[in-house]
């Protein structure tokens, strides 16, 4: 409501005009501290709030960070254990050729026959002194008797003496 005459110094009702002022005066400034105080407080608080869920995102990303770390990790850790398999199994085949080709190479020495009956006698004392015998073509020999067969080959004979010295092959590859 808009008074429709001012009120002067020396009004009856200037006192109560100026008291009415201040009393409202002093109730914005008390409202607008409470407000400045609300906001600052709202502020703070939205402030804490960012601040935990920003350390909770970036823990969580961390956490995930971790997990996909680890992963790739185990990954590499697979690929590298299967490279190191199959250069192992590669190496173990080269020496396995190598040693059947270096056996096999006896049947062109002039004490491979030795050999032969060698293998013959152990043969015989493995099935009956009787067994029937025969060369194979790849090299050894084979042996029956009484439905019972054995085979030394020279193939055979290496992958035999191969398997004996497996462990020291095993000793190539320790760290």
């Amino acid at each position: 409501m808009t008074p429709t005459t001012a009120l002067g110094p020396g009004h009856p009702l200037e006192p109560l005009v100026r008291a009415l002022r201040e009393r409202a005066d002093r109730d914005a400034a008390e409202l607008l501290a409470r407000a400045d105080a609300d906001a600052a407080a709202t502020l703070a608080d939205a402030r804490a709030r960012a601040d935990e869920v920003l350390a909770k995102a970036r823990d969580a990303g961390q956490r995930d960070a971790a997990t996909l770390l680890a992963a790739a990790r185990s990954r590499a850790e697979r690929e590298a254990r299967a490279v190191l398999l199959a250069a192992q199994q590669g190496a173990y085949e080269d020496a396995r050729a190598a040693v059947r080709a270096a056996v096999c190479r006896l049947r062109d020495d002039p004490a491979y026959p030795l050999l032969v009956d060698a293998l013959r006698d152990r043969a015989r004392r493995e099935l009956a002194p009787g067994a029937t015998t025969a060369e194979l073509p790849s090299g050894g020999i084979e042996a029956r008797a009484g439905g019972r067969r054995v085979e030394y080959s020279l193939e055979g004979l290496a992958d035999d003496l191969l398997e004996q010295v497996g462990g020291d092959l095993a000793e190539l590859w320790a760290p």
